[in-house]
This record gives C-alpha cells, sequence and structure tokens, in this order.
C-alpha cells in the first residue's frame, strides 16, 4: 500500500508581541526591536500528514475533513492576541516558531492528524518557520517516538536585482528570489532559533550591498568560476555560517524563469 502526504493551507490572523517577563524594559527593546511592540500579522499554515493511501478512495485522508480538523484547530488563535486572549503563551513568547510548536501539539493531540509530517507557518511572504518530523515514510521506527519536533527551520527571504548589461554574461537572471534557512532548538528565554536582525545585517554585507544592482561577472569570486546559481550560492555559504544561535541549514535561490537550486553547503560526495 503506498504511503503519500497531503498539505493543506489555510490563513489566519492575529497579533501579539514579544517580550520576556523576567527582564527589563531596555532589554526587551534591545532584544526585541520592533516585536517588542504589539502588533498583527495575516498568517499562512501549511499542515502536512502523512498515511497509507486508501486502494478504495485514493486518499489517505479526505481533504474536507482535513480542512475541518484545521479550521477548527486555529478557531482559537483566529483574530486573537496570542498574548492575552489564549492560555499557551503565559510562560512562552509567541514568536513564529513557538507558535508552530504550539500548533503541532495541537494537530498531534487529534486521532486524525497523529501522523503529523510538518508544520510551515508563514509570518509573512519573507519569513516563516517549519516543523517536520524526522522520519520518512519508509522508516521502521514508530510516528509515536517522535511526539514533536526537538528542534525547527527558521527561513528569511530576500530579493536580488543583478545589472544584466551587455558584458555580464551568466545563467541567473536579473531578478532573484534568496532563502536563507537556519535550523536549530528554539531558545527558551527568546522563542526564537536565530537572531533575524542579526540574519539581515550578515545578508546586507554578503549580498545586497555587494551585487544588488552590479555587474556580477566583476566581483573576484566570480573571476575563476561560472556565475550561475549553484556558484552564487557556494560563495555565499562561508559568510552566513556565522549566523548568531542555530546552524545555517540551506541556501535556496530562484530566478524570474522559476529556475531553482538548493545548495546545503555539503560537499559532492566523489566516487
Amino acid at each position: 500500500m503506498a504511503y503519500s502526504t497531503l498539505t493543506k493551507r489555510i490563513e489566519f490572523s492575529a497579533s501579539h508581541f514579544y517580550r520576556n517577563p523576567v527582564w527589563d524594559e531596555a532589554r526587551n527593546k534591545h532584544v526585541f526591536g520592533a516585536c517588542y511592540q504589539e502588533h498583527g500579522h495575516n498568517y499562512l499554515l501549511e499542515v502536512t500528514v502523512g498515511g497509507r493511501v486508501d486502494p478504495v478512495t485514493g486518499m489517505i485522508i479526505n481533504l474536507y475533513d482535513l480542512k475541518q480538523i484545521v479550521t477548527d484547530v486555529l478557531e482559537e488563535f483566529d483574530h486573537k492576541h496570542l498574548n492575552l486572549d489564549t492560555p499557551y503563551f503565559e510562560s512562552m513568547i509567541p514568536t513564529t516558531e513557538n507558535l508552530a510548536l504550539i500548533l503541532w501539539r495541537k494537530f498531534r493531540a487529534r486521532p486524525e492528524t497523529q501522523d503529523l509530517r510538518s508544520i510551515r507557518l508563514f509570518e509573512g511572504e519573507d519569513l516563516w518557520a517549519e516543523l517536520s518530523t524526522p522520519l520518512a515514510p519508509e522508516a521502521t521506527v514508530s510516528i509515536e517516538d517522535y511526539p514533536e519536533p526537538s528542534k525547527a527551520c527558521i527561513s528569511r527571504r530576500y530579493s536580488l536585482s543583478i545589472n544584466s548589461s551587455k558584458g555580464a554574461i551568466h545563467t541567473l537572471g536579473s531578478h532573484l528570489s534568496i532563502d536563507v534557512s537556519v535550523f536549530g532548538t528554539i531558545d527558551s528565554s527568546t522563542g526564537r532559533v536565530t537572531d533575524i536582525s542579526l540574519l539581515d545585517e550578515l545578508i546586507n554585507t554578503h549580498l545586497i550591498y555587494r551585487f544588488n544592482g552590479k555587474n556580477i561577472s566583476q566581483d573576484p569570486a566570480f573571476q575563476s568560476q561560472p556565475i550561475t546559481l549553484l556558484t552564487l550560492a557556494q560563495s555565499l555559504w562561508p559568510f552566513l555560517e556565522p549566523v548568531a544561535g542555530g546552524q545555517l541549514a540551506k541556501i535556496s535561490i530562484k530566478n524570474q524563469n522559476e529556475t531553482r537550486v538548493e545548495y546545503t553547503g555539503v560537499p559532492l560526495a566523489v566516487s
């Protein structure tokens, strides 16, 4: 019997603020910046469940039933103030990572969605958190051995425009979308995997200021190698590895032709 996954996407809205109650106001403002103030988001939630395909229905779960389950879970959070209207963030900061973790627990508590494969929670178009089970479909270890992930992945999207003037011969295209993913444990004092502001600083220094609006063929990194999506990702990797907290997990680059490369920094095996 074939194993498959099914993903449902639903939007909801909520407001929150980031504050650690054991810190004074000055430290909270320093650590959390603009997120210290009350603000809201239009979230997008992706819930992926797994299971064996029923030979009669051809489904692992009825999509209508999955939609109803997701809607029921989100009712507790939709158009709510996460700090003030829900009981989950009395001792947790309602970051994207922590909210994803709470939602993971809610879905795992339901028998219909116990085989939860992943949750991806978008705070906006350029920032999202993902939690997933380490099990592959063919794994012999029971899903029950992994009630919730111990780590999360936070991803940030950046845009880059490249000068494609005559002489700048490359296969990148003129507009790139670059996703940087950091994997690690959710810090209990901040509710975050990494400091996004510090990641932004690294990106601004080694990507935006360096390449945006410029002829990339004139950059020293590409004097002795071809200019491709892969070589661009490879050139960025060592500069982003010092990211604060967590571990640089992936750089994904897509051009306007929908060509995408994903780079993990792991050397290719040589046969």
